[in-house]
């Protein structure tokens, strides 16, 4: 009964071997399955000397020393764990010269001679029985040999690895290996000790079985105690990647979408969110046609640059694409991006309306310096004429034309020399404009016009009569007379034009207002650049010189439309002089 008891307990360390080899296939877990194996072959041994009640002496004897390879094998194990320790851990350097591969061979070989001795008479002559006690069942108990003492230096060698085993622990900084080798080294102390003790009858022999089970469950649970502690760090670490990586994504300036293999969201980074004026919550997990909702039926096309009109109606350039991601043959999944090439397309329309400034400031210069050649001549032989006839009504107003042309010639001179200012050719006594008074003026311009295709303009002014802006009044002229045109040419029959004049923190502000069509938010973008114009006979230069004006005044024009609700422009200009 007791052979048959102490069989069924020592298969315990078996089936948590192979329970921890189904889990895991390291190193650490081989060698902690083959010291199960090993315990339980040494208890094994012992359930055969509780087996004399039923069986005949020879047989215990071939099964005890058949057996005895787990304590004796056992030595070389623990060398084996030492030197596992030392591989694993490079700060344990220093111990690598006494753990090593020649040494665990040399400690393998010793154990094999010791359990081959044990096979002879020189290992184990005989066996005497042991009565039944009150604390222990009648039992057999070897008698050894003269070589047995090879058995003993084989136990001498466990301690020693054992405590080389917790020296070496003591020094790991990886907390994991620390705690569960530290169990091993104690668990098989403890083992040793106790069978060390039972063989010696100090304890009952059976003893050592229940204890050996102890230690089995308690390095079994220490083992999966390290590896969950190493997977809860290894899913920590995993973690802060996968949030790494999605704040990457996120600040990524690029539009980038994930699919799964059934076309579903799964990522979607926050530039495309913005582009689109969506929110993650709103796509995940929904099918990839979910971002062309409300746009339109607008498709994503690939391979080539594609201009994109956001909700706010700013325009960007984006070349799209795809890219296939095959994760270890299992899964599948589809990168759609997005390239922004906004900025650089900017930059190529600014170049090229640098360079259409260039050619226009080269023709303008050419222009006008042909122009004046003749100009000067014909003005001569009026003023000449003039003289000789100073009654002649019409070479009056031929001159003042001329001078007038002149005038207009150094205005397109500004668009050759983008650096001069109109405001350093005029003498700072003509930079007080009369702003009420010339609007007054250019109105009646206007007047016969507007009434003709049933058009009205209105003025409001809020200016004193001595309020004077820091501007010529040829110029001022110019660049109202300009507006006022675009304006009446963008308004529909009874339409209207609001004027409307004031001072604002030291500025005089001049506010022109329609309710014609408007213009684009593209075509805004671009007001006052060279040669873009929405006329079919327009040259697009009008509005860069008032532009150019303004600014060379130390004003500010600003220029705010709507497609189909009218344009507002805002002259901003310097207060002037005081009237006398």
């Amino acid at each position: 009964m007791e052979f048959v008891l102490l069989i069924a307990i020592s298969l315990i360390p078996v089936i948590i071997s192979g329970s921890l080899l189904y889990y895991s296939k390291s190193e650490i877990t081989n060698g902690l399955s083959i010291f199960l194996v090993l315990l339980c072959f040494w208890q094994i041994d012992i359930a055969f000397l509780y087996a004399n009640d039923f069986m005949s002496e020879e047989v215990i004897d071939g099964a005890f020393r058949l057996f005895r390879i787990g304590p004796i094998m056992i030595m070389p194990l623990m060398y084996y764990f030492a030197y596992l320790i030392i591989k694993i851990n490079k700060e344990l350097g220093a111990f690598r010269k006494i753990f090593t591969k020649a040494g665990l061979v040399v400690v393998c070989v010793f154990s094999l001679i010791v359990y081959v001795i044990n096979f002879t008479s020189i290992g184990i002559v005989s066996y005497s029985v042991i009565p039944e006690t009150a604390f222990s069942p009648s039992h057999l108990i070897p008698e050894y040999g003269e070589l047995n003492s090879t058995f003993l230096i084989n136990i001498v060698f466990v301690f020693i690895h054992t405590l080389f085993i917790l020296i070496l622990t003591s020094k790991l900084k990886n907390a994991f290996y620390k705690l569960f080798f530290t169990k091993l080294a104690l668990g098989a102390v403890f083992v040793f000790i106790n069978g060390v003790i039972s063989g010696f009858g100090v304890i009952p022999l059976y003893v050592s079985s229940f204890n050996s089970i102890l230690v089995a469950i308690i390095l079994f649970l220490g083992f999966f105690q390290m590896q969950s502690q190493r997977l809860n760090l290894a899913n920590q670490n995993l973690e802060k990647q996968s949030d790494l990586m999605e704040e990457v994504m996120n600040i990524n300036p690029n539009y980038l979408v994930v699919l799964n293999k059934a076309n579903e969201i799964i990522k979607v980074n926050t530039s495309m969110c913005t582009l689109l004026s969506i929110t993650r919550e709103e796509v995940i997990g929904q099918d990839f046609s979910i971002l062309l909702k409300g746009r339109n039926d607008e498709k994503f096309e690939t391979g080539k640059l594609q201009k994109i009109s956001l909700m706010d109606g700013v325009v960007h350039y984006i070349q799209f694409g795809f890219k296939f991601l095959a994760y270890k043959n299992e899964e599948e999944y589809t990168l759609f991006y997005g390239i922004d090439y906004t900025n650089q397309k900017e930059n190529e329309l600014l170049q090229l309306s640098s360079e259409k400034s260039k050619v226009i400031g080269e023709l303008a210069a050419s222009i006008a310096h042909e122009i004046r050649n003749p100009l000067t001549t014909v003005r001569g032989f009026m003023q000449l004429s003039k003289e000789k006839n100073p009654n002649g009504e019409y070479k009056k107003i031929v001159l003042e034309e001329i001078d007038r042309i002149n005038e207009v010639l150094k205005e397109l001179l500004l668009l050759a020399k983008p650096e001069a200012k109109a405001s350093t050719e005029i003498d700072q006594e003509d930079l007080n404009a009369d702003v009420y008074q010339e609007v007054m003026n250019v109105s009646k311009l206007f007047q016969g016009a507007s009434l003709e295709q049933n058009k009205e303009i209105i003025i409001t002014s809020r200016l004193q009569s001595t309020a004077l802006a820091a501007m010529s009044k040829s110029h001022f002229k110019q660049v109202v007379i300009n507006i006022l045109k675009n304006s009446l040419e963008a308004l529909s029959q009874k339409g209207a034009i609001k004027i409307k004049l004031d001072a604002v923190d030291g500025k005089i502000r001049i506010s022109i207002t329609d309710n014609g069509k408007g213009i684009t938010k593209e075509r805004l973008s671009r007001i006052g650049e060279p040669y873009f114009t929405n006329k079919e006979k327009g040259t697009g230069i009008g509005l860069t010189i008032c532009f150019k004006l303004i600014k060379d005044y130390g004003g500010e024009m600003v220029v705010k439309s709507k497609a189909g609700w009218g344009t507002s422009v805002s002259l901003w200009l310097p207060a002037g002089g005081k009237t006398d």
